[in-house]
């Protein structure tokens, strides 16, 4: 024991390099461990399902025996054509199939009432509208959704007519000339515009289109979209048409609104008769959907603990326990939008719909669980997430070559800390093992620590390299610590890492985060390292799959079974009074048998199976385990720490899988019998829609606003307690007028913001393109070729994003043109060479619109390309129906048709394109940034409400609803930026790529971060108070030094997001430096500290076995992981901003014996 500096694991493991032979109940005897391979793994499934499985399974078999030409043929088959097929089958069930048929009806029923003549008459010249419409507002919701979208599409169009009429009557008064007896022929010849007039009707397109452009981009998506858009179409065509007439012709709105409510009523009477689907329904199907995945998840974990975490399997199954997760995720946006229509369902049925919306919250929580237990493959070894490792301007010269020496077998006797290996017999050498097996010699070792002394002084006063002095300081400290191979070797893998970096800056780039990387790497090589961590982590993952197997077995047949209640528990309510009682108690019993099950697993988990993973620290805390003579001490700290975050949220997610079971049970009990259920809420607010509530299409939208969070309201904002903006120019209102005047300040500054401004653009584009019909030389023309056309398609696509804009230009031309095209060939076959036959157009229509809607509904491509291709289609037929069957100036039917549509389209896109790039122009580059400033900034304040939460356990002044909620939405915010993002291709730039893998880089940061804020609101909710002091005091988030450091770095990426400005290049980052100030190891209280809060300063097997000492272990994990994570947004953000303010020299001491290096900062309190 001469020499040797033991582990004592309640102080830290920063030190630890001995050698540590694995025996007792730590032995490592089941595992092999096979040579490690430097292979990525691209055929990951990321579906866990077990029958996608086994259908994969059999398609590989299938494939096996087929022939090999046939395989290469039907591989250069797929690769020729344009489209993935495989949507067809995959949407080929019955439950989907309802939604087109009902929709095909609507459709049917639209296009009869077109061709009857007493229907289409009463219609006007406008009916084939009610067809178009049929597409462009398919009813495949459920009812009440379908009702409320329906209300507000009427109520809109009448809006616009009515704004209509008043810019008619205001324009008539200015008009000189007024005949009422004018002929048809004169109007339509533009004999009769006048100036005046028109000036007035242009001035109410531009404010009638710009504010119904504003609401749709305000309320984003929603039941306001279509309505919105078909606002916008009223007011084209009414004032278009008005312009020529001599008189006030009121009526011309008639044409467009008769045909939309014939519409509405339609959808609002099939969807009620024709395969209705209630709120309810489509609620327990997307919760259904949502925990479909998670028993393939809960599978794949239970397989994957079973295996060595150093195989390649191993790996493998993580990235498919992944891509599980995500897609259970990615069902909640659904659920949550559904659930906003529960309290208005109207339903017959054993359940409350509010009822049943009381499952949405543990069902958030049972995914965010789920998500904790996948964080535990981000802490071991060889899954771990590492920092960054920036290139440094000025590289180390190569080392001397060394000689090899092959591994070694080494027995307890010839262990040292200083051995120069760690390996035993056919076992290969870990990462933060010497690379090579390599071995130093004094002379050499000593020739060398010669050389970096002189070098350094010789660099003394010129630019100073922080490799070469990191190499300085490692060597002296291996000298004092005789471990110098492990460190020699963790810098050179840091240099390899850094040269073979993905994405470096190129050579005009100068290197961003080299002083964090630096440090990094010494906090790494001093603190964090363990050339045993591959040994370790086996034997703990063994051990935990030892301790949690039973319990994953029984939560995933409770999973099973409460997804199977959700599939058939609304069922049998129209059954005989017997049968569902028979029905009903057997389901009961089932689901009390499981849930007592359930209950027995989990507390004999809680009481003994969860403390397997404390064996190896046994022979240290437990006085029943006697340490024998040269027994090695128990491993470091964090692998425990690990396993108990794993159990930690395995405990949390079978805990929550109870409470959603016991309250199925108390439905089951206390819902008897079936009964007829009423909105619950008022109908003044069933009607109501912000921009902050959840939509279902949201994921699919093309204008959102960066500076609004769905799911966050307005008054959360201001989460820091009492804070809040200040006006920088004025001081508060202190009378009347001021407040009058600021008021209108604040009215006339948000016409300055984003929606406005695109909405006052978008108005003038509108009038711009309004200008041949409103020109009495070009009138006429303009109306007789239905430039309307052209008008609205630019008006809609300009969006406020020019890459949105670009994208619209390209979709709405291609799609234009595949549905004209096939809008042609249905014209065709209906009528032939004929004038229309009203019993071939039904018929081609009741034969096709299955399979319209089909594509309609489930075609997986953007919805401006499927809305647009499908409309088309349908004015192609509806148009030329209408040409053959009116008295109408526009005399072209089938392709003559199609080909003006066309080129209509395509003039009214492109000049929404120019009119993009004239300011203001707004680009989806700068809506990534704003949005990633905006959730930044979020997840500041959410973090200061969770510290305040947790400091103030006995007297709650935050909500935890509001700190969960916000949680949600900006991670749902946070995720549809992906599908924004991938406009930006149509942003070309000149300058240059953009780096949209620095950009992915702070996404995924941010989701990191948005998981492990909630993963630590949950310990904050089950630590008692005097833990809860203890684990803010450990973790330092009472610290105001330390908060304050904090602070700044979000408010910093923040800024420098939002403004496009560098970062400083020195920062308070890392802060994982100062968190780790202090150590603690296993213990909870410091030894220093003053005050123990009623807690053990010695730690026992007891504490160790302790729940609460459970949660306090997870805390500061996770508090890690997100100061981790902070770190590294802070290296990304400057990766993408870049660094100013440079000084020279700094972070590089001068090389004196004894002087204190920055690189090891000290606390602002030291």
């Amino acid at each position: 024991m001469s020499g040797r500096q033991r582990y004592d694991p309640r102080l830290g493991d920063e030190d630890v390099d001995e050698d540590v032979t694995i025996n007792g109940a730590g032995r490592v005897e089941d595992f092999a461990r096979p040579p490690m391979h430097v292979r990525i793994p691209t055929d990951i499934a990321h579906d866990s399902k077990d029958s996608d499985r086994t259908q994969k399974e059999g398609r590989e078999v299938n494939a096996k025996t087929r022939p090999v030409w046939a395989s290469r043929l039907g591989k250069a088959c797929r690769k020729l054509l344009p489209f993935d097929f495989a949507w067809i089958p995959a949407n080929f069930t019955w439950s989907k199939l309802k939604p087109v048929i009902r929709c095909a009806v609507v459709c049917w029923v639209s296009a009869v009432l077109m061709i009857i003549p007493r229907t289409s008459s009463m219609m006007g010249q406008g009916s084939f509208l009610i067809l178009i419409s049929s597409f462009l507002d398919a009813p495949h919701d459920p009812f009440l959704a379908v009702l409320e979208r329906e209300l507000i599409f009427l109520t809109f169009v009448v809006i616009a007519w009515a704004w209509t009429c008043l810019g008619i009557f205001l324009a008539n008064l200015a008009r000189t000339n007024i005949d009422y007896n004018a002929p048809v022929a004169a109007i339509q010849s533009a004999q009769y515009i006048e100036a005046a007039p028109t000036v007035i009707l242009a001035v109410f397109v531009f404010l009638g289109s710009a504010f119904f452009l504003y609401i749709k981009a305000r309320q984003g998506p929603g039941p306001y979209l279509f309505a919105s858009i078909f606002a916008c179409i009223c007011i084209d065509i009414s004032m278009t048409s008005a312009v020529l007439y001599p008189y006030p012709f009121y009526l011309i709105g008639q044409v467009i609104v008769i045909p939309l409510a014939f519409h509405c009523a339609i959808c609002i009477v099939i969807s009620a008769i024709v395969f209705p689907v209630t709120i309810t329904a489509q609620y327990t199907h997307n919760l259904y959907a949502v925990l479909d995945p998670l028993n393939g998840f809960l599978d794949e974990h239970r397989k994957v603990l079973s295996l060595n975490p150093c195989t390649e399997t191993f790996q493998t199954l993580v990235t498919a326990i992944t891509g599980a997760l995500e897609k259970s995720e990615g069902g909640l946006g659904q659920a949550a939008a559904t659930a906003r229509l529960l309290k208005q369902d109207i339903v017959y049925g054993r359940f409350c719909p509010t009822r049943i919306g009381e499952f949405q919250p543990c069902i958030r929580r049972l995914v965010t669980r789920a998500n904790g237990m996948d964080i535990f493959f981000t802490l071991i070894e060889p899954t771990r997430e590492r920092f960054p490792i920036t290139p440094m301007p000025s590289r180390p010269a190569t080392p001397r070559a060394r000689t090899p020496v092959t591994p070694r077998a080494r027995t307890p006797a010839s262990t040292r800390p200083g051995s120069p290996t760690s390996t035993r017999p056919g076992t290969p050498t870990s990462p933060s093992s010497p690379p090579s097996g390599f071995r130093d010699d004094p002379d050499q070792l000593a020739r060398r620590r010669r050389y970096f002394q002189r070098s350094a002084l010789e660099h003394s006063h010129g630019r100073k390299s922080l490799s070469r002095y990191l190499h300085l300081r490692l060597a002296h400290h291996q000298e004092e610590n005789h471990d110098h191979h492990l460190h020699f070797s963790l810098l050179n893998l840091a240099h390899a890492l850094s040269a073979a970096r993905p994405q470096s800056p190129s050579p005009s780039e100068t290197a961003v985060g080299v002083f964090e990387s630096q440090r990094y790497m010494a906090i790494e090589a001093n603190r964090l390292t363990d050339r045993h961590k591959d040994d370790y982590t086996i034997m703990f993952v063994r051990l935990l799959h030892e301790s949690c197997d039973e319990l994953l077995e029984s939560t995933q047949g409770v999973l099973t079974g409460v997804q199977a209640w959700f599939g058939e528990a609304r069922r049998g309510s129209f059954r005989s009074k017997a049968k569902i009682e028979m029905l009903r108690a057997e389901r009961l019993a089932k689901l009390e048998d499981m849930r007592a099950n359930m209950h027995e697993t989990l507390e004999h988990f809680k009481q003994e199976k969860r403390h397997r993973v404390l064996d190896p620290y046994r022979s240290a805390f437990d006085p029943k385990h006697v340490r024998a003579d040269g027994s090695h001490d128990p491993p470091p700290h964090r692998y425990l720490f690990h396993c108990y975050m794993y159990q930690y949220h395995l405990i949390r997610f079978s805990s929550i899988l109870m409470e959603i079971l016991d309250h199925i049970i108390t439905l089951e009990q206390e819902a008897k019998k079936a009964q007829l259920w009423w909105p619950s809420i008022p109908i003044r607010k069933m009607l109501e829609w912000n921009p902050w509530n959840v939509s279902e299409e949201m994921d699919r939208a093309d204008d959102e606003d960066p500076d609004i969070i769905q799911g966050i309201q307005p008054g959360w904002n201001d989460d820091l307690g009492m804070t809040g903006r200040r006006d920088p120019d004025a001081l508060p209102p202190s009378n009347a007028f001021q407040h009058v005047m600021h008021w209108v300040y604040v009215l006339t500054s948000g016409l300055t913001r984003g929606n406005a401004l695109f909405a006052i653009k978008a108005g003038l584009l509108t009038v711009v393109l309004c200008i041949p019909n409103f020109l009495k030389a070009t009138a006429a023309f303009a109306y007789a070729q239905r430039f309307v056309w052209g008008i609205f398609m630019g008006q809609l696509t300009l969006a406020r994003f020019r890459g949105d804009t670009t994208f619209g230009l390209t979709a709405r031309i291609i799609s234009t043109m595949g549905g004209g095209l096939l809008g042609t060939a249905l014209w065709y076959i209906s009528t032939g060479s004929g004038r229309g036959n009203p019993y071939g157009l039904a018929a081609v229509i009741a034969v096709s619109a299955p399979f319209l809607f089909y594509g309609r509904l489930y075609w997986p491509v953007p919805p401006m390309t499927n809305i647009i291709f499908f409309v088309t289609v349908a004015l192609v037929i509806g148009f030329s129906w209408q040409d053959t069957h009116t008295t109408l100036p526009f005399k072209y039917i089938g392709w003559e048709l199609a080909w003006r549509r066309f080129v209509l389209v395509t003039c009214g896109v492109t000049a929404a394109f120019i009119f993009s790039f004239l300011p203001p122009s707004t680009t989806l580059r700068k809506y990534q940034r704003t949005m990633m400033s905006t959730t930044v900034a979020e997840l500041g304040a959410v973090y200061c409400s969770i510290v305040s939460f947790a400091n103030t356990r006995e007297h709650q002044e935050v909500a935890r609803g509001e700190i969960v909620q916000s949680l949600i939405a900006i991670r749902l915010k946070l995720k549809r930026s992906l599908v924004l993002k991938t406009n930006i291709v149509y942003e070309f730039s000149l300058r240059g790529r953009w780096p949209s893998k620095r950009y992915q880089k702070i996404l995924e940061l941010q989701l990191q971060i948005a998981y492990l804020l909630s993963h630590l609101m949950s310990v904050a909710e089950h630590l008692e108070p005097a833990w809860s002091r203890a684990f803010l005091r450990r973790t330092r988030f009472l610290d105001a030094d330390f908060q304050g450091d904090v602070l700044a770095v979000i408010s910093m990426i923040s800024t420098a997001l939002r403004t496009g400005n560098p970062l400083p290049q020195i920062t308070p980052c890392p802060l994982l430096d100062r968190f780790m100030v202090h150590t603690h190891g296993l213990n909870v209280i410091r030894q220093e500290a003053d005050d123990d809060y009623g807690l053990p300063r010695t730690m026992t097997i007891d504490t160790l076995e302790n729940e609460q000492y459970l949660c306090f272990s997870v805390g500061v994990t996770t508090a890690f992981g997100i100061v981790l994570r902070l770190d590294k947004l802070m290296v990304a953000t400057k990766e993408l901003v870049g660094e100013q303010y440079h000084i020279h020299g700094i972070g590089v001491p001068e090389p004196k014996s004894g002087a204190a290096s920055p690189m090891d900062r000290p606390a602002k309190d030291a």
